[in-house]
């Protein structure tokens, strides 16, 4: 499959082993974004003693970015040609990180305090653990919570725990669908693990960490949201440059591929069935609403697969190999992974991180 082969060296490539510099490097890909890059290095360099090892891919290549990224001798800049989005992006600069976990980091959050120390240390403790998802807050909603990972309803439609909501007193460790990609830790080797690839290129930038973390659990790894220290998102701080109608295009076709690729016959009977109709509905009210351009956006959502029809037959016998858990097992599977962390694990979280 051409888009993901890629990012399939660097699984090759020797890895860090703990006690060098750090047991992580945080990876950032920006676009035409240097005000908000800039904020966010700087907090990195304020808020850590000794801040690890930083790759950051710039999608516009602009030489402002380069000469920002200068300035921190914890960065290394990488430039792209063309705009990969942040799929595509991320996989640019994964073979840059050589070390057991690497942050995935948007340019528009801001650090206080050492909250990636947390996501660590709950993996050191649960090597079933592929990915951790921090606290994130919301500066522009009133510091509410970003959501606090995702867990997939029966018809197609993810729940984003705890969004826009005041922090609650007991936020515990909680086993998710999937992490949020804006600051989410991954064990590289899961990656190798999970099909040998992070994120499919042609997904760009909507959906590509839920469908990472889909292959994860299918691999028999697991996804936490652990609370932090919170960091500060800025959302929409990118995306809000991008093109509404186009954006839910590329959103629901990425959807539908990951469902037609990670679930089984039956599987993707039973839950791309009710997200049809979700779907239908969806843009018949945008259309109701005089939105045509968005219903149109909505309605060829579908096709763009057509195309992708290669790269799906490669990622479904991908994801045949991998495979080491049912549909049901992996939409059922964080009940029992929170049972076997148990209450006082979690307790003790809550404790370490206030």
């Amino acid at each position: 499959m051409k888009t993901e082969r890629e990012p399939r060296p660097e699984s090759a490539a020797p890895r860090r082993k703990a006690g060098c510099e750090s047991l992580y490097t945080i990876l950032i890909v920006t676009w035409n974004g240097d005000d908000l890059l800039r904020e966010c290095l700087e907090s990195l360099a304020v808020s850590l003693a000794k801040p690890p090892h930083c790759v950051v891919v710039d999608n516009a290549a602009l030489d402002s970015t380069r000469a920002l990224c200068r300035r921190y001798g914890f960065v290394d800049y990488v430039p792209s040609a063309e705009n990969l989005g942040f799929a595509g992006g991320n996989n640019l600069g994964w073979p840059r990180c050589k070390t057991k976990y690497v942050c995935l980091l948007n340019n528009d959050t801001r650090i206080r305090g050492n909250p990636f120390a947390t996501l660590v240390d709950f993996m050191e403790r649960n090597p079933r653990a592929a990915v951790t998802q921090g606290t994130m807050i919301l500066p522009r909603c009133g510091g509410t919570l970003d959501d606090c990972g995702t867990t997939l309803r029966w018809y197609g439609v993810q729940h984003h725990r705890f969004f826009r909501s005041p922090p609650p007193p007991d936020l515990a460790p909680a086993p998710v669908f999937a992490a949020k990609g804006a600051f989410m830790m991954v064990r590289a080797e899961a990656v190798d693990e999970a099909g040998g690839f992070l994120f499919h290129s042609h997904f760009k930038s909507y959906y590509e960490e839920t469908d990472f973390c889909h292959r994860a659990w299918l691999s028999g790894h697991e996804i936490w949201f652990v609370p932090t220290v919170p960091v500060e998102h800025m959302l929409g701080a990118t995306s809000s440059k991008l093109d509404n109608a186009m954006v839910w295009r590329q959103y629901i076709a990425n959807i539908l591929f990951s469902f037609s690729a990670n679930f089984t016959v039956v599987g993707r009977l039973r839950i791309l069935t009710p997200f049809a109709f979700v779907c239908v509905a969806f843009a018949a009210l945008n259309l109701l609403r005089g939105r045509f351009r968005l219903f149109c956006a909505i309605a060829t959502a579908p096709w763009i697969n057509f195309h992708r029809r290669k790269e799906l037959r490669e990622t479904r016998a991908i994801v045949q190999k991998i495979r080491k858990l049912s549909d049901h097992e992996v939409l059922n599977a964080w009940r029992s992974a929170r049972h076997r962390c148990g209450t006082k694990q979690a307790e003790n979280y809550v404790s370490y991180i206030s």
